[in-house]
């Protein structure tokens, strides 16, 4: 049976850990698999500041065992040592950074398809911010802004774009991270505009997540504030009952 799947605004390993404890539970084991393949395109140096105080974290504090494949090309993706690390996680975490490059490297390779196997066996999948974005089938991006001084200083919805460039497992909805600071209300306010009002949108404000259960039940973990919009209105979790993971999805 397939297991959980996890969105997550933004991981709480700053907080109370509560998103990790109840995932690490119902994986059933003391160990995740930290996939930071959506920081590609991130500077080196700080990406790697920023592993080493998740590693360290979930070490020191959750007593958890870490591995950490180091998956930042599609060569990277068909290594076999890469691939076999996934092969006995039964907690499969996807960090934040940019989606449209996370897809890309991930889409096709036998690391995404041995992903998929875990999932399907019964592992815990999850995604934080870009990591749970391109779960679905579509991402919003940034344009212009960051990249060799280009764009406005300060980001506004229409610097953001939408495609259908995810990796679909959980097609049919959309997903916006950090839903609590403005970079989340610009990304929202640029996916109600793009997206017809019965496709759900699912709101997610840093440090909680929402989790789908093998039973198709859907629950909120840490922080309050998850909000769906669907049809022109607020809704509860229900509107996303309707959401059937694609297996195939990315393969």
């Amino acid at each position: 049976m397939p297991g959980p799947i996890a969105l997550v605004g933004q991981n709480d390993i700053d907080t109370r850990a509560e998103i990790d404890s109840h995932l690490l539970e119902r994986s059933g084991g003391n160990e995740v698999l930290v996939v930071p393949t959506a920081t590609v395109e991130w500077p080196r140096d700080r990406a790697t500041e920023l592993l080493n105080q998740r590693v360290g974290f979930y070490e020191e504090k959750l007593g958890t065992k870490v591995t950490v494949p180091e998956v930042f090309s599609r060569e990277d993706a068909h290594d076999p040592a890469n691939v076999q690390a996934v092969e006995k996680a039964n907690y499969i975490f996807l960090t934040g950074g940019r989606p449209k490059p996370l897809a890309a490297i991930l889409r096709g390779t036998p690391f995404w398809q041995a992903i998929m196997d875990r999932w399907q066996a019964g592992a815990v999948l999850a995604g934080e911010s870009a990591g749970a974005v391109v779960l679905t089938e579509y991402v919003i991006d940034s344009e212009g802004v960051g990249k060799g001084g280009k764009g406005p200083a300060v980001p506004d919805p229409y610097w953001y774009t939408y495609e259908a460039t995810g990796l679909g497992l959980l097609p049919g909805m959309r997903v916006v991270p950090h839903s609590d600071t403005a970079k989340g209300q610009w990304m929202l306010t640029s996916m109600l505009a793009a997206t017809p009002i019965h496709v759900p949108i699912l709101a997610v404000p840093e440090n909680a997540g929402v989790v789908r259960g093998p039973d198709g039940g859907w629950v909120t973990i840490g922080a309050p504030g998850v909000v769906v919009f669907h049809k022109g209105a607020h809704h509860s979790l229900d509107a996303l009952d309707a959401v059937e993971p694609n297996p195939e999805a990315g393969i």
